[in-house]
């Protein structure tokens, strides 16, 4: 293994430090998450980084493919946090991740499930693997299983699991993951809505066979899957610092899209105001999964083009886009006091005016509503339509699933 590097903190103060902080983000919520976080050495799992680093409220990324790209990191230790909460983890229960990362993870599972439980943790990756195993055999964790695999298979020789815990981007839940749980057990997966990247965790109970419900639902991000359940995602460069990301099942206009920004900013500010501390984190995901006619995306915008003015999405929707055709219109927001922003819709392209309109008539709709959480529900694919609970219908290969509002 190789070190991290130091700077004369003290772990345990830096961990110390790293729990306080996740505490008053309003994660860590049971004295045995926090109790496993202030623990375990999270610097002897990401070597190469300063010790700094390995506790700041950060992702560490320790794998990149040959674009660049993140193929494995320790995530943040807030959503490591808020996971965890999610999962519920009790002492004998027997837990399986998928998605070993840097293997920080797992040593926290077997810390909660202690005495008698027992943990596995999967990657498709060997390097990964391999650094997992060493990493946690270094810090006393020698009994948590690790296994070379695809995430997507599960672990059948040594089901069935009260919990499994998913710790990459997945677009889907492949039957494994479901037939693996025991009854009343708990999946803890990051699941996009739609392949634009937008991620929510979700944590669903085996209610009976067949049919998982969401009881709980966070604002997260993750490096995706790899293997038989990866996910394909499209884009349109509408600047040089500027990306649309959308579902290229979709079909959208790229043509038509590439030209937008061409076309002066209609921008309308609607009066609607939204609070710091307001639960309105799943408003981008409510515009996903509302039909006004149009289809949904995320604006990935950079530092330059935000700096001249050129597009500017509120970070806090991850720039939410709604586009039809070759018009786009984006969610942007502005101080209105010290605790609220207003909201408002900024509209490119030639059908600007129809589109922000119905922008418009959507936010109008959520302020009146003002839904806290999506209730979301899986069944198998190929679940008749009478059997699944009302709300929209999203098909993937493997799941069926419900949102409603």
């Amino acid at each position: 293994m190789g070190s991290t590097a130091t700077t004369g903190s003290a772990p345990e103060t830096l961990r110390a430090g790293m729990v306080e902080h996740i505490k008053e983000t309003g994660h860590g919520r049971t004295s045995s998450v926090r109790e496993a976080m202030l623990t375990v050495p999270r610097h002897e799992f990401v070597p190469g980084t300063t010790i700094e680093d390995a506790y700041a409220d950060i992702a560490v990324i320790t794998k990149r493919d040959a674009q660049g790209s993140a193929l494995s990191c320790a995530s943040v230790p807030t959503i490591v946090a808020m996971m965890l909460d999610q999962l519920d983890v009790r002492p004998g229960h027997r837990t399986l991740e998928i998605g070993a990362g840097t293997g920080y993870n797992a040593p926290l599972l077997a810390h909660l499930t202690r005495p008698s439980g027992h943990v596995t943790t999967i990657d498709i990756d060997p390097e990964v693997t391999a650094h997992a195993r060493r990493a946690l055999d270094a810090t006393g964790y020698g009994h948590v299983r690790v296994i070379t695999r695809d995430g997507g298979l599960g672990d059948p020789q040594h089901q069935p699991y009260d919990r499994i815990i998913v710790t990459v981007g997945a677009w889907d839940i492949p039957p494994p993951w479901r037939d693996q749980l025991t009854p009343g057990g708990r999946l803890v997966v990051p699941l996009r809505f739609p392949v634009s990247g937008l991620t929510r965790s979700i944590a669903f109970k085996l209610e009976e066979p067949g049919r998982m419900v969401g009881i709980n639902a966070a604002v997260c991000g993750f490096v995706p899957m790899r293997g038989a359940a990866e996910m394909s995602e499209g884009h349109v460069r509408l600047a040089d610092d500027v990306i649309l990301k959308l579902d290229a099942d979709d079909l959208p206009d790229e043509a038509a899209l590439a030209q937008a920004l061409t076309y002066p900013a209609s921008e309308q500010w609607t009066g609607l105001q939204a609070r710091h501390d307001e639960p309105a984190e799943h408003l981008d995901l409510w515009l996903a999964t509302t039909n006004n006619g149009a289809s949904f995306g995320r604006l990935s915008v950079g530092t330059a083009a935000r700096a001249i003015g050129l597009v500017n999405p509120a970070v806090r929707w991850a720039g939410a886009t709604l586009y039809d055709g070759g018009t786009i219109t984006y969610l942007a927001a502005r101080a209105h006091t010290d605790e609220t922003n207003e909201l408002g819709v900024i509209a490119h392209g030639p059908d600007s005016s129809k589109l922000a309109g119905q922008t418009n008539d959507l936010l109008d709709r959520w302020s009146q509503e003002r839904p806290a959480r999506p209730i979301i529900t899986a069944y198998p694919a190929g679940t008749p339509g009478d059997q699944l609970s009302p709300g929209l219908h999203i098909a993937r290969p493997d799941t069926s699933l419900t949102i409603a509002w």
